[in-house]
């Protein structure tokens, strides 16, 4: 041991030249250590003083079953720091019942990102904006339990691709689409692949006057109710989608989205939306792709899709669903003429919108031809009319894109 006298004396232990007021240094296979070992019932601790107070205790609680703490002013006040003898970690606690306990709020670290990014250990909570670009995850092998927030905040619904590394999978797919706008996922490294932890997509928005969505162009989908006073049944005054009504059975404004039969509001009713072959297994694909079939988008066919106010998958806002064949029928009855002008003549205001070809993702016959879903089935396809020159009513395969107008239940 080494003293230095004078004013600022420092002490070495192993050195002969202190750098600080106690220097502890050691070399070769034997440990540096420094032993506090209370032989009593006294808690062994360093505080840590400012201006001869107390402001942090550090050390064992020996009347607390031996727990490791850090405290203000003394380790059994004011804990602020906790580990057991299990390993169990509490902040703010200190009796910590999980393996890390937070007794308090959590912060995580936001990065806004608007090119294609690699994820690094610096990232956590990452929000993707200024579309579309790929955002490639890190190598699962050296991030086992590494936990990503990735979230869609482009409002104009551009697609941001999620693409494993290599041959990593998300999920089980090389990549995931996060689209529409809003469209969030939680996702963890098991080490080998990545998997989805939890998903959401909240670009719906239910007020009690109102149903705001926003459209595929990232405008506010508004709208008002009108009433056929013959039926008395009650209607959105235009198409899911459309940013007016129809001025004229050719207003492209008003022609709106075109839907897969039985799916939700995901991207896919965009007229510009990527397209997939691939089916899907769920009624909710969780991607934004157009699903590209000569019958279905789902592999298993659901029936019950589309089925009333209530019934799964229901794009329409609350109080709204699909109408019924038999309900249009009604009210195409109404009309002046069973074609585009008796269907722009009505309060409906039906523009011809066109659709999507279920085999190719193709648009058709937009401007000439009004073909729009009901809720009902027949066989393997399901049920609309189409309006031209005259009216008709079709079977459709279920994987087209047609026009959606809502009906107030």
């Amino acid at each position: 041991m080494f003293y230095g006298g004078g004013v600022n004396a420092q002490v070495g232990i192993g050195t002969t030249l202190p750098s600080n007021d106690l220097d502890v240094e050691g070399s070769g296979a034997a440990a540096t250590a420094i032993d506090i070992n209370n032989k009593s019932t006294g808690d062994p601790k360093i505080n840590f003083q400012l201006n001869d107070a107390t402001t942090f205790s550090i050390g064992i609680d020996n009347d607390d079953s031996d727990k490791f703490k850090i405290g203000t002013s003394a380790l059994e006040t004011n804990t602020r720091f906790t580990i057991d003898a299990s390993g169990n970690v509490g902040v703010g606690t200190a009796s910590p019942a999980s393996t890390l306990d937070i007794q308090g709020s959590m912060g995580l670290k936001v990065a806004t990102i608007t090119v294609a990014t690699t994820l690094a250990q610096t990232h956590n909570v990452v929000l993707c904006n200024t579309g579309p670009y790929t955002v490639t995850l890190p190598a699962a092998a050296s991030n086992t339990g590494k936990v990503y927030y990735i979230k869609n905040i482009d409002a104009q619904g551009d697609d941001i691709t999620l693409d494993g590394n290599a041959s990593e999978t998300i999920d089980g797919d090389l990549t995931f689409k996060l689209d529409p706008y809003k469209h969030a996922v939680r996702i963890v490294s098991d080490g080998t692949n990545w998997h989805i932890l939890e998903e959401s997509s909240n670009n719906i928005q239910n007020t009690q006057n109102s149903f705001n969505v926003i459209n595929c162009d990232g405008s506010i989908f508004s709208w008002s109710n009108v009433t056929n006073a013959i039926t008395g049944k009650v209607w959105m005054d235009r198409n899911l989608g459309a940013t007016q009504v129809a001025t004229s059975s050719t207003d492209a404004n008003s022609y709106g989205d075109l839907y897969q039969w039985g799916r939700l509001k995901d991207g896919h009713q965009c007229r510009t939306s990527s397209t997939t072959s691939t089916a899907s297994k769920d009624n909710t694909p969780m991607h934004g792709d157009f699903i590209t079939s000569s019958g279905d988008w789902r592999s298993v066919q659901n029936d019950n899709l589309w089925q009333g106010v209530s019934g799964i998958n229901n794009p329409c806002p609350s109080g709204y669903r699909l109408p019924t064949e038999a309900e249009f029928t009604s009210e195409s009855g109404t009309w002046g003429s069973s074609n585009l002008a008796g269907a722009f003549g009505s309060v409906l205001k039906l523009p011809a919108a066109g659709g999507r070809n279920g085999t190719t993702g193709a648009l058709y016959q937009v401007g000439t031809n009004g073909s729009y879903w009901s809720s009902s089935i027949n066989g393997t396809g399901s049920r609309g009319p189409g309006i031209e020159a005259g009216m008709a009513y079709y079977t459709t395969p279920r994987a087209f894109g047609l026009s959606v107008r809502c009906i107030k239940n």
